[in-house]
């Protein structure tokens, strides 16, 4: 009767042996791929998600992870972009900061800049797939533009190899 359990034992790991050997790992490009999934306001402030994938799993930055090119002064710091645009007379225009009625703004584009925590999973195989949900806060929107009724939003993302994703956009967004 020993002989036989060993043999049903054996059988079975045999067979998830098998069965877990066939599996192969997840396999995405090593560039970031982000999709649009949404946005909800919330009042002044919105939730913007998107899926994404990274093949070799570099998404994100640790706290201490400072030195270049990822310092405070660099592009790099930052690792999501999220651009913000209005639509003034049928035309999409990245708004600014300071929309001061003229054709010459003084002020910067809006950009929401966000420095995502590293994501990279442990084990052997590093491809990641997953959703982000962003809260714009405390406005989603420039509060001081006449424009501020009907925009949009589009979405870069960078790996730690600083491999940029495809430029995502929102669709409009009626405010």
């Amino acid at each position: 009767m020993i002989i036989t359990t060993t043999k049903i034992n054996f059988v079975f790991l045999l067979f998830l042996f098998v069965c877990f050997s066939c599996l192969k790992p997840v396999t995405f490009p090593n560039e970031p791929i982000i999709e649009y999934l949404g946005f909800v306001a919330e009042g002044d402030s919105g939730k913007i998600s998107f899926s994404f994938t990274d093949g070799d799993g570099d998404i994100g930055l640790n706290q201490n992870q400072i030195s270049p090119p990822f310092d405070t002064s660099s592009y790099y710091y930052y690792n999501l972009y999220i651009n913000y645009y209005e639509m003034m007379n049928g035309s999409w225009v990245r708004a600014t900061a300071d929309p001061g009625g003229n054709n010459f703004p003084t002020a910067d584009s809006i950009t929401f800049s966000y420095r995502l925590e590293n994501l990279t999973p442990t084990g052997q195989n590093k491809a990641l797939r997953g959703d982000i949900e962003i809260t714009m806060e405390p406005h989603y929107f420039n509060p001081i533009s006449n424009h501020n009724d009907s925009i949009k939003f589009s979405i870069l993302l960078i790996d730690r190899a600083q491999n940029h994703s495809n430029v995502i956009e929102s669709p409009l967004i009626v405010r």
